[in-house]
């Protein structure tokens, strides 16, 4: 089974906002280490000189991670904050759904393989269909233009296949 579709100026546009919500984040991680970094020389050292100059050392640390985070916030909405010129015409994609997984090839970029088992999520917004990988990957199907194959069914097979609902919110 499989869907051949194409990426055009106005479905990316649809698509970018969508690709920043299901971006990967890691908002906690980052803090997680940035408050280790601060309170952990208070932990092993207690109460000494050392801990003041390696709290401010470490706390320079806090705020280089809160730094990366701002940063990785920036890169991520400045990636997919493009706009696009309605009428282009920017690829053509296909997704087949093979035995142990997903082939995506496209007009660009060279093939690619998820395992069934990489899914994470598989939702419907805006007539698009995300399909989220584990691992951070996006795949992203306007249903509108979908020019070969049956949406209707890769979402009920693709379902079955991973085990995971559909989820369509609104």
């Amino acid at each position: 089974m499989q869907i051949t579709y194409h990426i055009t100026g106005q479905a990316q546009n649809r698509m970018n906002p969508l690709m920043i919500k299901y971006s990967p984040r890691y908002p906690l991680v980052i803090w997680t280490a940035s408050l280790a970094c601060l309170f952990l020389p208070l932990l092993v050292f207690r109460n000494s000189l050392s801990t003041i100059l390696l709290s401010g050392l470490f706390g320079s640390a806090f705020i280089t991670f809160w730094i990366l985070n701002l940063g990785l916030k920036y890169a991520l909405h400045k990636r997919f904050g493009l706009h696009y010129q309605p009428d282009l015409e920017l690829e053509t994609r296909t997704l087949s759904l093979e035995e142990s997984g997903l082939t995506i090839s496209s007009s660009l970029l060279t093939p690619a393989f998820r395992p069934y088992r990489q899914v994470q999520m598989i939702t419907v917004e805006d007539n698009i269909i995300v399909i989220v990988g584990k691992s951070g990957w996006l795949e992203l199907i306007p249903r509108d233009q979908v020019n070969e194959g049956n949406c209707g069914r890769l979402l009920d097979e693709l379902s079955m296949r991973t085990g995971k609902k559909v989820k369509n919110p609104g």
